[in-house]
């Protein structure tokens, strides 16, 4: 197969050196974010979700409780097959 060197004329003006975005967007659009370090968790109008509150327990934080027995502390999905130490 032969390749042929076609020379073309350059179809629109090519700048001599870079330069900022143009068009129909404003230029806040490109500015970088200010990075905020020292604020305050918002709850976007609900109410705060609790330590240990995930999407995966609704947003519940675990219950704990504490045996009434051994004094143990234990968490909710614990209590069924707990077995008292001491006795």
């Amino acid at each position: 197969m032969r390749i042929e060197r076609i020379v073309t004329r350059q179809g629109h003006p090519v700048p001599k050196a870079a330069y900022s975005p143009k068009g129909p967007f404003p230029p806040e659009i490109f500015l970088e974010p200010e990075i905020i370090t020292d604020y305050e968790p918002q709850t976007y109008g609900g109410a705060p979700i609790p330590d240990g509150g995930t999407a995966q327990n609704n947003f519940q934080a675990v219950k704990k409780f504490t045996c009434n027995v051994c004094s143990l502390i234990l968490e909710e999905q614990y209590l069924d097959s707990h077995i008292c130490p001491e006795y």
